[in-house]
């Protein structure tokens, strides 16, 4: 038993390990199969479906992604009205939270209020400029 295990553990094919373990005192043992023209167009098909599946599972969370964010246009309570560069890395946003307007200031690792203020003008209205 523990020449078979040596033997698996070589790496030899199955057939050899059946006809080293049956006892029978002839061994036939057949090389591995060359890449032939076949196998290799095989590999490249095969290759190519998993890139193609890969591309049509990111494209389709991606689609259900904006789907879902759309579907809801109209009750949607948290939307960006406008933003503006005051820095490199610097960001004044007015964020619409259902009918209040928060401006906010945005730079890396950190956001803070600047300023609470109702909806001007209704719901109809959008800001300017």
């Amino acid at each position: 038993m523990k020449f078979l295990v040596f033997v698996m553990g070589l790496g030899v094919g199955p057939e050899l390990v059946w006809a080293l373990e049956s006892g029978s005192g002839h061994v036939t043992y057949a090389p591995p199969t060359v890449l032939t023209w076949t196998t290799g167009i095989q590999i490249v098909l095969s290759l190519g479906l998993v890139l193609a599946l890969m591309a049509g599972v990111a494209w389709a969370l991606k689609k259900f992604q904006w789907a879902s964010s759309s579907a809801g246009k109209g009750r949607q309570s948290l939307r960006i009205v406008s933003s503006l560069a005051v820095g490199q890395r610097e960001r004044v946003v007015v964020v619409e939270v259902q009918d209040t307007w928060v401006v906010v200031g945005v730079a890396p690792g950190q956001v803070q209020t600047l300023h609470i203020l109702p909806r001007p003008g209704g719901k109809d209205r959008e800001l300017e400029g």
